[in-house]
C-alpha cells in the first residue's frame, strides 16, 4: 500500500486583488482549476475546497486581514501585500492554515501567499497560461515548491523546439502575406509594448509601475531607433498610462498592428516593456527584449529557495497518471474506482482543452493578413482619408475604417505615420526651404478641441474655417535624414470640462492632407521650437489641458496677423 503524500487539496488565486482593496475580483480562474482538476482528484478520493474572499463566495475577510498587515486597503496595499509576511495572519479572518498534509493548487500566486504555504510544510503547484501564446494551442506553465511534483512536471515538459516551429511558421505566414517592414523600411523601429494596468507582474518592490517611472530607460533605447512605436495592450482601453511616454519622447509612434506581424517586421531591432509576456515571445522571432522592470512574482529574491522556475506543460496536468505520480500514488488500482482504472495505457488529451476553456488567444490570428503596405507621400498631393486612398496606410492608431466623410478617430488620442520621400536632393538646389502641412478635419461638437503634437512639441493652433470644420496649418524644418512624418492628436471636450454633458462622444474625422515644399515665406503658424517653455511633458492631463491650447492658439494667431 502507497502512503498518499496529500490528504487535502485548496484551490487559490490572488485573493488579495478585491472589492476591499478597490480591484475587481475575477473568479473564473479559480473556478477553472477546480472544474479541471475535479474529476481526477474526485476519482483519487482527496477532499477539495476553494479558498476565496467574501465577494467570492469565500470566507476570507480581506478587509480585516489588510488591517492585521497594517496595510491600507487601496490598489496600493494589495502591491504592498503581494509580497509582505502573511504567517502572522496565517489561519486567520478566513484564510486557511496550511499543514504538511495539503496542496494548494493555485492561478497566479504571489510571492507572499508562495512563502505562507512553504512555510506551513505545504505544497503548491502553481499554474498559469504560458506566455507563449502565438503556438497552434495554447499551453500551461507550472511552478512548484515540490521536489516530487517538478520532476512529474518535468518529464511532461513542452519541447523548446515546439515554440521556435511555430514561430517560424508564423513569420513564413506574415513574409507571404503582409509587408515586410511597417510603415517604411528605411525605418530603424522599435516596440514598446503596454499592458493591463492591473497587473501582478507590474507590481516590483511591493509597488505598482508605470511606463512613467521608465521614461529615462526608454528614452535611451528610443535614441537607438528612428520611431519608438507604442503597441497598447489590445484588452486594455485605457491609454493615460501610455501617455507620458508618448509626451517625453519626441520620436514616438503608435500602432494597433498584429503582435506578431509587428515580431516578424524586418525592420523592428527590439521590444521593450516594463514585464510585458511578449518579450518572453519575442526571443522566437529573434528580437532583443528589454524588461524595464524586475517584477516581484518572477524575482528569485522575492521566492521560496525551492520555488522551480515556470516548465511549460500541456493541458495532460489533469489526467489522473499526473495526479497519482505528483500524490504518490504508483499503482492505479488503488484508485476506488476500478472500473475507471482497468486500461493501463494513459489516454491522450485534446489539444483544443486550454483553447476551448479560455475561448481566447491573446493576439494570436493566423487570419491576419499582416502588416500593410504603407504608401510614400508625394509632395503637393492632396490626399483624401477615403475607402482605397493611399492616405489610409497612414493611420496607424486610433482611427476607425475610412468611409466617405474621412477618417474618424476613436478614443481620446489618434496618430498618423505619413513616410516621406527622400529629400536630400531637393534640398541641395533649393534654398531656403520648408515643408507646409495642411490638415481638413471636421470635429463632431462645436466646443471640441483637437490638439496636434509633433516632434515632442504641441503645434500652437488651428484655423477655423466654420463651427465643426477646422484646417491646421504648420511647418516643418526639413532635413535630409528626415524619413517620416509624425503626428499625434489629443481631443478634448470643453463641455465636458465644464460640467457639461456632452451629446456626442469626443472625435473628429480626418479628411484632408497635403504637404508641400515651400522656398517662399508665407503666413503660416510655425511650431514651437524644442526650447519652448511649453513642454507637452510638463501639462497636465488631457481634460485639464484646454485653457493652455486655447493661449497657444490666441497666440500664434497674434503672431500670424
Amino acid at each position: 500500500m502507497t502512503t498518499r503524500r496529500f490528504n487535502h487539496v485548496i484551490f487559490a488565486d490572488d485573493f488579495f486583488r478585491s472589492a476591499a482593496n478597490g480591484l475587481p475580483y475575477h473568479a473564473a480562474n479559480r473556478r477553472f482549476l477546480r472544474g479541471f482538476f475535479d474529476s481526477s482528484l474526485g476519482r483519487l478520493g482527496l477532499p477539495m475546497r476553494e479558498m476565496a474572499p467574501l465577494e467570492g463566495g469565500g470566507r476570507i475577510d480581506v478587509a480585516r486581514l489588510m488591517a492585521r498587515l497594517d496595510l491600507p486597503a487601496t490598489p496600493a496595499g494589495w502591491a504592498r501585500a503581494c509580497i509582505a509576511d502573511l504567517l502572522p495572519v496565517h489561519g486567520r479572518e478566513g484564510l486557511p492554515a496550511f499543514d504538511p498534509g495539503c496542496l494548494v493548487i493555485g492561478w497566479g500566486l504571489t510571492p507572499a501567499l508562495q512563502h505562507c504555504i512553504a512555510r506551513s510544510g505545504a505544497s503548491y503547484l502553481d499554474i498559469e497560461i504560458d506566455p507563449r501564446r502565438f503556438t497552434e494551442h495554447l499551453h500551461f506553465c507550472a511552478r512548484t515548491n515540490d521536489a516530487v511534483i517538478a520532476a512529474a512536471l518535468q518529464a511532461r515538459r513542452v519541447d523548446e523546439e515546439v515554440f521556435w516551429n511555430h514561430a517560424s511558421v508564423l513569420k513564413g505566414h506574415f513574409a507571404r502575406h503582409g509587408a515586410p517592414a511597417l510603415f517604411d523600411p528605411r525605418l530603424r523601429i522599435g516596440l514598446f509594448f503596454g499592458q493591463s494596468l492591473v497587473d501582478l507582474s507590474l507590481v516590483s518592490g511591493g509597488r505598482t509601475m508605470h511606463p512613467a517611472s521608465v521614461v529615462a530607460p526608454l528614452r535611451e533605447l528610443a535614441r537607438s531607433v528612428d520611431l519608438l512605436v507604442i503597441k497598447p495592450h489590445p484588452y486594455e482601453p485605457a491609454l493615460h498610462d501610455l501617455a507620458p511616454v508618448a509626451r517625453a519622447i519626441p520620436n514616438v509612434a503608435w500602432t494597433g498592428e498584429n503582435t506578431y506581424a509587428l515580431l516578424s517586421a524586418a525592420n523592428v531591432h527590439f521590444a521593450a516593456s516594463l514585464s510585458s509576456s511578449v518579450l518572453t515571445e519575442a526571443r522566437y522571432f529573434r528580437k532583443p527584449a528589454h524588461a524595464l522592470i524586475r517584477a516581484d512574482r518572477n524575482a528569485a529574491g522575492q521566492l521560496p529557495v525551492a520555488c522551480s522556475a515556470w516548465i511549460p506543460v500541456g493541458p495532460e496536468l489533469g489526467a489522473m497518471d499526473f495526479m497519482s505520480a505528483i500524490c504518490g500514488i504508483a499503482d492505479m488500482a488503488e484508485v476506488a474506482n476500478t472500473a475507471d482504472t482497468a486500461p493501463r495505457h494513459v489516454a491522450a488529451w485534446p489539444a483544443t482543452a486550454i483553447d476551448r476553456a479560455f475561448m481566447t488567444r491573446w493576439g494570436f490570428d493566423d487570419q491576419s493578413r499582416g502588416l500593410r503596405d504603407v504608401a510614400e507621400l508625394q509632395l503637393s498631393r492632396p490626399y483624401l482619408f477615403h475607402p482605397g486612398s493611399p492616405a489610409a496606410g497612414w493611420l496607424s492608431h486610433g482611427w476607425s475604417a475610412p468611409d466617405a466623410e474621412g477618417a474618424k478617430s476613436v478614443g481620446e488620442s489618434a496618430c498618423l505615420v505619413i513616410p516621406l520621400p527622400s529629400l536630400a536632393e531637393t534640398l541641395s538646389r533649393q534654398q531656403p526651404h520648408r515643408l507646409e502641412v495642411r490638415i481638413d478635419y471636421r470635429c463632431n461638437l462645436k466646443a471640441m478641441s483637437v490638439h496636434a503634437m509633433f516632434d515632442g512639441v504641441v503645434l500652437p493652433g488651428s484655423c477655423t474655417t466654420g463651427a465643426k470644420r477646422r484646417t491646421l496649418v504648420f511647418e516643418v524644418q526639413p532635413t535630409a535624414g528626415r524619413k517620416c512624418l509624425v503626428l499625434q492628436f489629443v481631443v478634448a471636450d470643453a463641455a465636458r470640462g465644464n460640467g457639461r454633458r456632452a451629446v456626442a462622444a469626443p472625435g473628429f474625422t480626418l479628411r484632408k492632407l497635403q504637404v508641400s515644399l515651400r522656398t517662399a515665406r508665407g503666413v503660416v503658424s510655425m511650431p514651437p521650437t524644442v526650447s519652448s517653455p511649453v513642454q507637452w511633458s510638463e501639462m497636465r492631463p488631457v481634460r485639464a489641458l484646454a485653457r493652455v491650447f486655447r493661449a497657444l492658439r490666441d497666440s500664434a494667431r497674434g503672431v500670424t496677423g
